[in-house]
């Protein structure tokens, strides 16, 4: 059953050094329509599946690129031929995009969540990411979205940028956690081999915080947003009471979903696969009614069995303590060194578990 919906709208105003997304920078909008009715012929190669559609996600590149009667396209399209539920649907937005005209009308569409790429509310930071928009432009869109009737903000956030502290992090919470906003997402900054800020890193040009330093950035977020009513509930991701991502936690919990659309993935029938990361070959091998898929590969009951202890250590609750009773003195002994818990038959990790989480998902399994 398949019950999430991933659109990749790759298509930015600038590249971002630090993304390693499939994202384009073209200034040929005519694409635009192109590409989406190619998305919606790639939807239909997959009509014959079982569909249960709870959520529906255009994340990117900045969807919010797209104007908002190509998004109704793609939604009215889906209603009319897949099965739906009351849908949870999401467009990232970057904040100097959609404003209150394109939010009413999206809102008319459809869509009831927005996540906005702020990243930072200090100038320093957003020059430092790269971004291509201000403080002011961040608030004027959640001011947008809530003045249109969109309840469901979510706002990313990133720490372990160059030369940050903790005073300007703690800054950064206080705005945030001041905003009418109900979710907010927060990644450490990561330098990927294949993007900008990974080659400046690897050349010494930039320079990340220490270990220490981000561990103490972790804890005092998750503290902090605690305080104010932000529970987290995934390595990432804090949110207001009933406001949890619907359509992330589909990730974690293993459930199928459907990726569509250049550089997309989708986990169905026991199978993962992903898109090409091409456009033209894409829409070259769709209008060829051909699947545009690069990499296929099949999921054995073993590797099930490990991505649900990878995934489920993310999460707030953990896992069963049955999922790794081979294992039980070594749970016993992350819990003496305060990387994890066990508590009414769940094994979860502390924040200082969860930053090594990886490391102790791969000795576990």
């Amino acid at each position: 059953m398949i019950k999430g919906l991933y659109i990749h709208i790759p298509f930015c105003n600038i590249k971002c050094p630090y993304c390693d997304f499939t994202s384009i920078v073209e200034e040929n909008k005519d694409i635009y329509e192109q590409y989406i009715d190619t998305v919606l012929k790639e939807i239909s190669f997959y009509s014959d599946k079982d569909f249960d559609l709870e959520t529906i996600y255009f994340g990117g590149g900045t969807p919010s690129l797209l104007p908002p009667e190509l998004l109704k396209k793609i939604i009215d399209f889906v209603k009319e031929n897949l099965n739906t539920n009351e849908l949870e649907i999401t467009i990232e937005v970057n904040p100097n995009t959609y404003r209150y005209e394109e939010f009413s009308r999206v809102k008319e569409y459809g869509v009831n969540r927005v996540s906005i790429g702020n990243q930072s509310f200090l100038e320093k930071n957003l020059i430092s990411l790269g971004r291509n928009h201000t403080p002011k432009d961040t608030f004027e869109t959640v001011e947008s979205a809530v003045k249109a009737g969109i309840e469901n903000i979510s706002l990313d956030l990133i720490y372990g940028i160059q030369n940050q502290t903790i005073e300007e992090l703690k800054e950064d919470l206080k705005i945030y956690t001041s905003l009418p906003i109900k979710h907010i997402s927060a990644y450490m900054l990561t330098a990927y081999n294949d993007t900008p800020l990974g080659k400046l890193v690897k050349n010494g040009e930039y320079e990340l915080p220490k270990e220490d330093l981000t561990t103490k950035m972790f804890e005092l977020i998750d503290e902090f947003f605690e305080r104010k009513g932000f529970k987290r509930y995934e390595l990432s991701n804090w949110a207001k009471s009933g406001f949890q991502c619907k359509h992330n936690l589909l990730y974690w919990t293993n459930e199928q979903f459907l990726g569509v659309g250049v550089s997309s993935w989708s986990y169905l029938d026991g199978e993962r696969f992903g898109n090409t990361k091409n456009i033209h070959e894409y829409i070259k091998k769709v209008n060829e009614n051909k699947k545009p898929v690069f990499f296929k590969e099949k999921i054995t009951k073993d590797e099930i069995k490990k991505e649900k202890i990878m995934f489920g250590l993310r999460l707030k609750n953990g896992i069963s303590i049955d999922e790794i009773k081979n294992k039980l003195e070594l749970a016993k002994e992350f819990e003496k060194e305060g990387y994890a818990k066990i508590k009414n038959g769940r094994f979860f990790l502390t924040p200082k578990g969860l930053m090594v989480s990886n490391s102790i998902a791969a000795e576990l399994i």
